[in-house]
């Protein structure tokens, strides 16, 4: 039996439509809701998704006190305060509900990413999908009994 990428997701995802205030974005990654933000359309499609390490002059906690304190930073981050989301997305790493985990792991490897958007059929975020889900689950114990002695092969 083959594992899909619905057995190994989680449920849910972080987004905000295209035209979000840069400020509600801010807020989501700045108060721990998110590391990235999913950009969709007013149907829930993904279009891409803003990363906060993409714009360290507008993520100040995200960023570290050395780079969003600075006056330079600041004075770049008050420049900005009209973008939306669909001005500072980039494209997103996006995998189907139905892939194959191993399908799926490929796709992270080769994007060089840590996570995936899982999309359905017509391209609505589902959730999200790490490299660590892709992975193999451990094998479980089994127990033996070989000459009277209790065993357990792992």
């Amino acid at each position: 039996m083959t594992l899909t990428v619905a057995t190994r997701m989680s449920a849910g995802a972080v987004t905000v439509e295209e035209h979000a205030h840069l400020r509600q974005v801010v807020d989501l990654v700045e108060g721990g809701a998110a590391a990235e933000v999913g950009v969709v359309d007013g149907f829930g499609r993904l279009l891409g998704v803003i990363d906060p390490a993409d714009h360290p002059d507008l993520f100040g906690h995200a960023a570290g006190p050395r780079v969003a304190g600075t006056p330079r930073h600041r004075r770049r981050r008050a420049g900005r305060r009209e973008a939306v989301a669909g001005d500072l997305m980039t494209p997103a790493t996006a995998v189907a509900d139905t892939w194959p985990v191993a399908r799926a792991s490929r796709v992270l490897t080769d994007a060089g990413a840590d996570v995936a958007f899982v999309v359905d059929d017509l391209g609505c975020v589902r959730g999200t999908i790490t490299t660590r889900q892709c992975r193999p689950a451990p094998a479980a114990p089994t127990a033996l009994k070989e000459a009277g002695r209790d065993q357990v092969r792992v």
